[in-house]
């Protein structure tokens, strides 16, 4: 194989990389499997040319993103995890004992769609003149044109911490409960297309809105296209360790091998040390910079107000790390982006490890068939 081949087949792995590929569809008249890149409806057999629709025949669409870490990778990258950062114990990696390790794919939704739309309204403005600072406002139009892709957990994730998920890149194949049984657990969904759609729409609305930077709003409107909905089953690896006779847990993303979500003891060194350093800091912005408050220019004033406000923010950063220092909590699904509003408030009170209520929640949740499809990307 030359070169020029090597450096084809390379470009063309990674556009099906980055276009989601599904693969495992199967015509229904020639049976022959076929690979669709994401956002298809309709396409053409490449074998038979029989024109088909994607369309799931049990509700909403389902897919999973297949498991590329194994269980012995994922209790690595937990040790490694342990292992990192000054303000997790000392000498936690080394004292720790894994207790349990075992994989779970948990349902996602996936809502992607573009915003687009207008915003009327005023933005303020300042100007000097004969140094005296004047604000007014001017009339604006501002148009909207946003594309957004968020993932929502479809069950409650209490436990888990982990919020939502990254497919940027995944694999995404069409679903085989079989397959996924029989590699580990699969939790139930217990939320609505309708609940996370409704607030899917009203966040990527919201956050639209904010980027118009209007002050003054007197007339908005917007409108999702290219809307589309579907579950993603995503692997994780719930790793169950102990420490000092206390049970914590980490979940090690199944696909490339993050920490989604991590807790750990923390370092009480660590935590006074930061503490003490953070107060005397901020104490010291605001005392001796306070000297500034005495000029008699608008300059003085100005550099003590920065002075206070960086004061208390070190201040207050310093005694929240002394304060809930305890426990620490890391990882890429804690973000609070993922869950309908009124269901946020389990989401904060994250447990040490796998309750039995939750573990409960796993079953046999067969309800699609072939043919499978895909809703458009962004």
């Amino acid at each position: 194989m030359n070169n020029s081949t090597e450096q084809t087949i390379t470009e063309q792995a990674i556009r099906l990389k980055k276009e989601k590929v599904i693969k495992g569809i199967v015509c229904p008249s020639c049976n022959g499997e076929l690979d669709l890149a994401e956002g298809l409806k309709t396409f053409n057999c490449k074998y038979c040319g029989t024109l088909l629709a994607v369309k799931g025949l049990s509700g909403t669409l389902k897919y999973y993103v297949p498991k590329k870490i194994n269980r012995d990778q994922a209790i690595q990258k937990a040790y490694q995890w342990l292992a990192t950062g000054i303000s997790k114990a000392s000498g936690l990696a080394k004292q720790s004992q894994i207790t349990d390790a075992f994989l779970v794919f948990i349902p996602y939704w996936r809502v992607t769609a573009d915003v687009v739309g207008w915003v009327l309204g005023q933005e303020k403005r300042t100007r000097t003149t004969n140094n005296r600072t004047e604000t007014y406002y001017v009339d604006v139009e501002k148009k909207i044109q946003q594309t957004y892709d968020n993932t929502f957990s479809a069950c409650n994730v209490s436990e888990l911490g982990v919020n939502w998920v990254n497919l940027m890149g995944d694999e995404i194949k069409a679903v085989d409960f079989d397959t996924l049984q029989n590699e580990g657990m699969v939790f139930n969904i217990i939320s609505s297309e309708k609940e996370i759609t409704d607030y899917a729409e009203t966040q990527f609305k919201n956050s639209a809105r904010s980027t118009a930077r209007v002050d003054r709003i007197s007339f908005e409107h917007y409108n999702l296209v290219r809307k589309n909905v579907y579950i993603v089953y995503y692997p994780l690896w719930i790793i169950r360790y102990q420490y000092q006779n206390k049970i914590y847990q980490v979940v090690v993303d199944g696909e490339d091998g993050s920490i989604c979500y991590g807790k750990a003891p923390g370092n009480n060194l660590y935590r006074a040390v930061i503490g003490i350093l953070g107060t005397v800091a901020g104490m010291f912005l605001i005392t001796f910079l306070g000297g500034f408050l005495f000029g008699a220019n608008k300059f003085s004033v100005g550099v003590f107000v920065v002075a206070f406000v960086a004061g208390f923010a070190l201040i207050s950063s310093a005694y929240k790390k002394f304060r809930y220092g305890a426990e620490i909590e890391e990882g890429t699904g804690i973000v609070q982006t993922g869950q309908p509003q009124k269901t946020k408030s389990k989401q904060k009170s994250q447990g040490t490890g796998f309750s039995a209520s939750v573990l409960t929640e796993a079953a046999n949740n067969i309800g699609i068939s072939v043919p499978f499809g895909i809703g458009n990307n962004k």
